[in-house]
């Protein structure tokens, strides 16, 4: 069956919004989403589907400037990302918009474009102004939307699918990601510590589904590691008398539960680590569930 078809990644810098972009997109949240930056550690696909089109999607981490061994893995990543893609989309928002133009080598003819999100937040004129600024900065198109609203996302879609080509699927046309279910624990239990610590313990917490028993009778078994690189850090990731653990694992359970269709026994465990970022095994360990 021939559709227009193609790969587009979704780049920016963190927190313009792109993981909730995609969830919208695709009507279900398979991208973690938190209003901390940097809640995406690796690239999550994302399909979308309808009468005469596939659209893969690439949600990426936030561009950032590396510090150590994971981070460099996380920018390999949207290299890796790009160089697959037809079609490379830019995304800035209502505050970051003023940044430097965002810059990777492309292929030749590869299509571009830049997308305004938050746009619900701005004034018409102010933006107005903004589009007009995007356009000199980039020489490229420039789409208003808001992610959070809805506005301007058939419109988008409508432009991806424009410069996508007749295809064969990539991919059965009843699916929303390839990813295994072990990332997608990883990636709601994420969401949910960036939703419930303060500054510090989420950009210092690394999560490791260790085990994942899938049951034919009664709930499949979860154990899930989370790393952290100091005892105190570890004391307020467990809470007094193991409160804000078990919070954690109980809204992580509803979301896993939710997204799988099926009861879990969710069990985790923190562990200390230090400087686990640049533990070549820890970070191999990570991007193999991925």
């Amino acid at each position: 069956m021939m559709k227009k078809s193609g790969y587009v990644a979704i780049i920016g810098k963190p927190n313009t919004g792109k993981s909730t972009l995609l969830n919208r997109i695709l009507n279900v949240n398979i991208s973690a989403v938190s209003k901390k930056a940097q809640t995406t550690r690796a690239a999550v696909l994302g399909i979308f589907n309808d009468e005469n089109s596939q659209i893969i999607f690439y949600d990426t981490p936030g561009i950032i400037k590396s510090k150590n061994l994971m981070e460099e893995e996380m920018m390999k990543d949207i290299e890796k990302v790009i160089q697959s893609s037809d079609i490379i989309v830019y995304i800035h928002d209502n505050k970051n918009w003023k940044d430097e133009r965002i810059n990777f080598k492309v292929r030749k003819n590869l299509f571009e474009f830049v997308l305004l999100n938050k746009i619900d937040l701005l004034k018409q004129e102010e933006a107005n102004e903004i589009i007009e600024e995007l356009e000199k900065k980039y020489s490229l198109p420039v789409i208003p939307i808001s992610a959070a609203t809805g506005y301007n996302i058939d419109r988008f879609i409508e432009e991806i699918k424009s410069h996508l080509p007749h295809n064969v699927l990539f991919y059965p046309d009843d699916i929303v990601s390839e990813k295994p279910e072990r990332f997608f624990v990883a990636e709601f239990i994420r969401q949910v510590v960036f939703e419930t610590y303060g500054q510090e313990i989420p950009y210092s917490t690394g999560i490791i589904v260790d085990e994942f028993k899938e049951k034919v009778e009664g709930k499949d078994y979860i154990k899930v590691i989370l790393l952290v690189e100091r005892e105190s850090q570890k004391r307020i990731l467990i809470g007094e008398n193991g409160r804000m653990i078990k919070k954690v694992g109980i809204e992580s359970r509803k979301l896993i539960e939710n997204f799988l269709e099926r009861e879990v026994f969710l069990e985790l465990l923190v562990k200390v680590s230090p400087n686990w970022k640049n533990k070549k095994n820890i970070v191999k360990k990570m991007w193999e569930q991925i």
